[in-house]
């Protein structure tokens, strides 16, 4: 088992707190970052999001500086 686990309820909390400032809907934000609509659903029901998808939503909410190292757009080198 891992040492850590993600806070699902405060990810979506913050998902969603950011989605309401940009005035967007779930399918808008799925829009904008590639993502199927049925992921936010699925979190919001406390499923976690593949790595892929989990690494896109950080980025989006803008949390991704400590993991930056880690992190390269989708097709770099």
């Amino acid at each position: 088992m891992s040492a850590y686990l993600l806070d699902m309820p405060e990810l979506y909390r913050r998902l969603d707190a950011q989605r309401y400032q940009r005035s967007l809907a779930w399918k808008d934000v799925a829009s904008e970052l590639g993502i199927s609509p049925s992921t936010f659903t699925r979190m919001s029901q406390g499923s976690r999001p593949d790595a892929d998808a989990l690494v896109t939503l950080l980025v989006w909410l803008d949390l991704d500086n400590e993991l930056a190292i880690l992190i390269k757009p989708n097709g770099a080198p």
